[in-house]
């Protein structure tokens, strides 16, 4: 068997797949207690919405951290 080519790093940008967690379960029910927004959107919608956007966001930023260091290869 060979040596890994890398040493194993501390991957602490993996922390980033919290955000969309944390967004979209922990914090529904202080989101939820909003009425509407601008008229007839409810804020609930905006809110998950705004979630998406921010979990592809930190998906997308820990891809390019792991593309940097290499990190794609090794799975």
């Amino acid at each position: 068997m060979s040596e890994p080519k890398h040493p194993a790093r501390r991957r602490w940008h993996w922390l980033l797949l919290l955000i969309p967690f944390v967004w979209c379960i922990a914090a529904i029910p202080l989101a939820n207690r909003v009425g509407y927004l601008f008229g007839s959107i409810p804020f609930l919608l905006v809110w998950m919405t705004l979630g998406v956007l921010a979990g592809s966001a930190a998906i997308g930023a820990v891809y390019v951290i792991d593309r940097r260091n290499g990190d794609l290869d090794r799975f």
